[in-house]
């Protein structure tokens, strides 16, 4: 899991706003090269950057952050007597997601859940609904996605909290003798879920040359150049959905629903660059700097569509959960592993 998740952090660009460099002396004659020289540092430092203000990248993170999370802590394949245990990743962005840079905001999630059915308890009726077909979810997570590759360090953690309740509105049924084929009924879900993503990603240049044919050519060096981006993000979301699954021959379960999210979120973010560049152009130094902040909130209200798949093992199930919203561009997907009882 830790592999799989520095592989995400790897898509989220650097910063949402542009490092400014500075030539703070001439290239003598060489302006041509001095110039192009310049640009190449330019180009270099923000190559990732995405094309929107920090404050606006702060608004996607949160709703990307919230929606990152949905899917993990209720159960939408199966039913169960006892308990179920899941495991699940996952991750949600907004806007165009073609190219790390194109996207207005990424966010990750994970969560451990344990489910149990309230047919354990001595009670089995209450207001005239049977305690069989309530399940009870209570899902939890803290996570280091500490890292070092190349010339990138990460450091961070994911946080997660949440209690979930399922009602098995109507009954599953069997379509195809012998259960071949069988319909899961219908499902109500609710519940609330905390979740934070804390991110502090330093990209170092030192070292990293850029070269330019301009003017005769030219080339320069980063020394004591880095860019820091910081994330501080957090929601508290409360869904309401409804779900309906079918599985087929005992081995493959394939689900759908619709939900609508209640959410508070918000999100700082940070970014700051410092370091020179020097060149063989006469006299050419130059300096790249960012001093930015800003923060963000997400969107109240949001609808999403929802499907999965399961893959039906004989000891444990492996689900794949991916979600749309209604009205905007935020698409998300989580992946995990569950044991039920």
């Amino acid at each position: 899991m830790r592999k799989l998740l520095f592989g995400l952090m790897l898509t989220v660009p650097m910063a949402a706003s542009a490092i400014e460099v500075t030539v703070t002396e001439n290239c003598g004659n060489s302006g041509a090269a001095c110039a192009s020289l310049t640009q190449e540092i330019r180009d270099k430092v923000n190559e990732d950057l995405p094309d929107i203000s920090i404050d606006k990248y702060g608004d996607g993170i949160s709703n990307s952050t919230s929606f990152a999370t949905k899917g993990m802590s209720s159960e939408y394949a199966d039913s169960f007597d006892l308990f179920s245990i899941k495991a699940t990743g996952g991750l949600a962005a907004q806007g165009d997601v073609s190219e790390p840079e194109d996207a207005e905001g990424i966010g990750l999630g994970a969560a451990v859940s344990i489910g149990v059915n309230l047919g354990v308890l001595p009670v089995k009726r209450i207001a005239g609904v049977d305690l069989e077909d309530i399940d009870v979810f209570m899902s939890f997570m803290s996570y280091s996605v500490d890292q070092d590759k190349d010339d990138l360090n990460m450091k961070g953690d994911l946080k997660s909290f949440g209690l979930h309740f399922r009602w098995r509105f109507l009954e599953e049924k069997s379509i195809v003798p012998g259960h071949m084929v069988s319909w899961g009924g219908v499902q109500i879900h609710t519940g609330f879920m905390r979740n934070s993503m804390e991110l502090d990603a330093t990209q170092s240049f030192d070292d990293e040359t850029v070269e330019t044919n301009a003017g005769g050519g030219a080339s320069a060096t980063f020394s004591n150049a880095h860019a820091r981006f910081s994330i501080d993000s957090s929601s508290t979301s409360i869904p309401v959905e409804i779900s309906t699954n079918i599985r087929l021959l005992y081995i493959l379960t394939f689900y759908a629903g619709a939900g609508f999210d209640y959410t508070i979120a918000k999100t700082d973010v940070d970014l700051n660059a410092d370091g020179t560049v020097t060149g063989d152009a006469t006299t050419y130094t130059a300096s790249i700097n960012a001093n930015e902040s800003g923060d963000g909130t997400g969107e109240a209200t949001n609808f999403r569509a929802f499907l999965g798949a399961q893959f039906n093992l004989p000891v444990f199930k492996i689900y794949i959960h991916a979600n749309k919203g209604l009205g905007n561009d935020l698409l998300g997907a989580n992946a995990g592993f569950k044991i039920n009882w």
